[in-house]
């Protein structure tokens, strides 16, 4: 099972238009991880047969998804963020630990505009980077997990 995985859009909706369409016969759920999951949601009348999942980011002061999820996929969960909450601008290690405290598999979060993936004990981390406005050396983009038997992986996608 593959997640297309999508943050900080930041209004960039013809981006997020452009990845799902490249996905859309592949994967059965997109989330959106925060700043502007409307560019997201917009779409989802146009594909049914997908999950659209979303939660807010700090700069929607007035959207009305949960701050986070779990979403539960077979027997996996999935803790589903924005980041700021936690500072990851600063480091990660109080996300890992509150992964840990919510006894999760993975744990998709944005927020800094800079992607990553690593894993922290059994727990899997995804940072997408962003969508719309890239920081750092990154580029726009996006990225996709992979959820196995007996694993869960990842990787980051350039627009």
């Amino acid at each position: 099972m593959q997640i297309l995985v999508i943050s900080d859009s930041h209004g960039y909706a013809d981006a997020v238009r452009l990845v799902i369409n490249r996905y859309a016969g592949l994967v059965k759920t997109v989330v959106h991880l925060g700043d502007n999951a409307q560019d997201m949601l917009q779409f989802q009348h146009q594909y049914p047969a997908i999950n659209f999942v979303a939660v807010a980011g700090n700069c929607d002061p007035h959207n009305a998804a949960p701050k986070e999820i779990i979403l539960n996929l077979g027997a996996r969960r999935i803790l589903l963020m924005h980041g700021h909450s936690h500072n990851v601008k600063m480091g990660y290690d109080r996300l890992m630990y509150y992964a840990q405290e919510k006894e999760v598999d993975a744990c998709l979060f944005g927020h800094s505009h800079v992607p990553a993936v690593f894993s922290h004990g059994s727990i899997f981390f995804m940072n997408p980077g962003s969508i719309g406005e890239p920081r750092g050396a990154s580029t726009a983009g996006y990225g996709v997990m992979s959820i196995s038997v007996g694993t869960i992986s990842g990787s980051i996608h350039d627009l």
